[in-house]
């Protein structure tokens, strides 16, 4: 077979011997170690992004729509520590959401400090002579120990404030950004129909110097990192549950058992001797990666109350791991070696009708199911022996979406299905974090400092 040669993204790929993708087993910890319509009032062209056309990578393109945010005006005594927190959250958001060229405050030629909040105290002429057709205004003003947060979006061309769904609000300093990101939400729900993804949240593990390795929880856009574990151990696979819960693999007590963190608090929920990993919770049942008495690993459904089996839905005498639900809880994917190296299968949730999915490559791993139900993302390793991400159809068609940028890794969906977050050593920095839209036209870094990032988990 000959090898996969470098392609522009998202070309399909048929199957057949000779388009050959070398798919990556070695990520995987177990094998390793065991346009739509605007809001009702506004017109149709309102709701359109359309901005300019920036080319991201070869001959793919994505429209960009250039928007301006001007410095966030701090009144009536208000602390310009909250203001600079809402400008920059503004502008790092709207820039990482995928749909806005946000554009350099130094290309703003006039003192926008002159202006004001309302539509009559704008000068439009001066935002669309830098381009802008998008305009962000804000302000913070302090009432007592709360803070007044005023955020407006104005059609630059139109010279007038668009209706967004959402309203200013008087609320704590600790809450200021929050509110920032659910406006941010509603000008994407302007121009996309659907709201951000901003204020959801990932797990992701992450490798300190002395070795040990820890869960954190963090929101999407960076902030708000906790940490979960506090042992000393190799902590990781790390997946979310009911109620805001993680479940996580420890090697705390010598052994990769499975815990769960909830409410603050973790607990053993299952302790078999060999592999309790890869956890995935789906309508009330908990589908693991357990090597009961010695044996190879093999799916099962265990209680999400006390660990016990409910159910084996595997039993091959090739591995069987890395189990993920489609979003009506009815199937489940899976990484097999039964056809001599790691495939994606699938099958019902109980364990019915099992059937290989991915006919090219030999090494294919880490799946996770689109929330839309029609794709499973996984990682992959070229014939360079570089690590990427694709995408296979429920027909077994393959598409990339990364390639010539680093080793890209375990992908994970946002909860509507539009963005991926995964893990990339791009740059040589190190293992850091990055967010691509689910066509992988648009990429971005999440974590911009540290390194040792890996095993982001979406939650949903």
């Amino acid at each position: 077979m000959r090898p996969l040669a470098p392609t522009p993204r998202h070309r399909r790929l048929r199957r057949s011997a000779s388009a050959l993708i070398g798919l990556c087993l070695a990520l995987t910890p177990l094998y390793a170690s065991a346009q739509d319509a605007p809001p009702s009032g506004d017109t149709a062209t309102e709701g359109d992004l359309s901005g300019i056309e920036v080319e991201v990578s070869g001959s793919a393109r994505r429209t960009l729509l250039p928007v301006a945010v001007p410095d966030t005006q701090a009144l009536a005594g208000a602390d310009g520590a909250i203001a600079d927190q809402v400008e920059q959250t503004l502008r790092r958001n709207l820039d990482l959401a995928g749909y806005f060229r946000v554009l350099p405050v130094d290309s703003f030629f006039f003192d926008t400090h002159n202006e004001g909040l309302a539509a009559a105290d704008i000068n439009f002429p001066n935002w669309m002579n830098v381009g802008a057709q998008g305009l962000v205004k804000s302000s913070v003003r302090a009432e007592g120990d709360q803070i007044a947060l005023d955020l407006r979006l104005f059609s630059v061309d139109q010279g007038r404030q668009i209706s967004l769904n959402w309203s200013a609000s008087t609320l704590s300093p600790d809450d200021v950004r929050k509110e920032v990101n659910a406006f941010i939400n509603a000008v994407i729900e302007h121009y996309t129909g659907q709201p951000g993804f901003f204020g959801s949240r990932i797990a992701y593990s992450q490798r300190t110097r002395s070795g040990a390795k820890h869960i954190y929880v963090m929101n999407i856009d960076g902030s708000g990192v906790q940490r979960i574990t506090r042992n000393n151990a190799i902590n990781l696979l790390p997946s979310f549950g009911p109620g805001g819960s993680i479940y996580f693999t420890s090697y705390q007590d010598q052994n990769p058992d499975l815990w769960v963190w909830r409410g603050g608090s973790v607990s053993k929920l299952s302790s078999r001797s060999g592999q309790n990993s890869g956890a995935a919770f789906c309508g009330g049942k908990l589908a693991v990666t357990l090597s009961l008495g010695g044996d190879n690993t093999d799916v099962y459904l265990i209680s999400p109350e006390d660990g016990s089996v409910v159910q084996r839905l595997t039993d091959h005498w090739a591995i069987d791991v890395s189990p993920t639900w489609s979003p009506d809880c009815s199937r489940i994917a899976f990484v097999s070696g039964r056809s001599g190296g790691a495939h994606i299968y699938v099958m019902n949730a109980d364990g019915t009708e099992q059937r290989r999915l991915t006919f090219q490559g030999t090494y294919n791993t880490t799946p996770e199911w689109s929330p839309r139900g029609d794709r499973i993302v996984f990682s992959g390793r070229d014939e360079r022996n570089h690590y990427d991400i694709f995408t296979v159809d429920m027909q077994g068609n393959i598409e990339r979406l990364t390639q010539d940028q680093g080793n890209n890794f375990e992908p994970s969906y946002s909860p509507d299905g539009r963005y991926l977050v995964f893990t990339s050593d791009r740059g040589g920095q190190g293992k850091r974090l990055w967010l691509m839209s689910a066509d992988g036209l648009f990429q971005k870094l999440l974590t911009e400092e540290g390194s040792s990032y890996e095993e982001a988990a979406w939650e949903r």
